[in-house]
């Protein structure tokens, strides 16, 4: 695992153009509501991917990896949950989605404190974490 940084680097970045350019969408004029929801069924897709790599982490560890399981599935099922009620309940969504955001992070951290983490990891989810969450206060303000 995490045998190649530069290309890890180059699609996790590019996995955050998507944010950008759909709030950037928004800014310039696109229809909000077709925007706004592009913005957060690609969310829930990125949260579950993430989530789906907290549970790889959790398969390949040697001490027990049931925490991280159960904070993979809770985070899938809450930002799908999000998906579900962003038409009745926008900011609810939003909210969801960044604390999944950060959650997944979090995980990330405590992985990384283990040893099971390379430095370069941790900064490369941080910033983009940051970024994406950047993102999500820009669309929040639009709608």
């Amino acid at each position: 695992m995490y045998r190649d940084p530069a290309l890890t680097k180059l699609l996790t970045y590019a996995g955050a153009l998507p944010f950008w350019a759909l709030a950037l969408a928004q800014v310039l004029g696109g229809d909000p509501a077709l925007t706004a929801e592009a913005f957060i069924a690609y969310g829930t897709g990125i949260a579950c991917f993430m989530a789906g790599t907290l549970w790889s982490q959790a398969q390949i560890r040697t001490q027990d990896p049931g925490l991280m399981l159960i904070v993979s599935n809770i985070a899938a099922l809450a930002a799908i949950g999000g998906l579900l009620v962003y038409a009745h309940a926008p900011a609810v969504t939003m909210a969801l989605h960044v604390t999944v955001f950060l959650v997944l992070l979090a995980a990330d951290l405590r992985i990384h404190r283990k040893g099971a983490q390379p430095a370069w990891y941790l900064a490369l989810r941080r910033n983009v974490t940051l970024l994406v969450i950047a993102a999500y206060a820009v669309v929040m303000i639009l709608t």
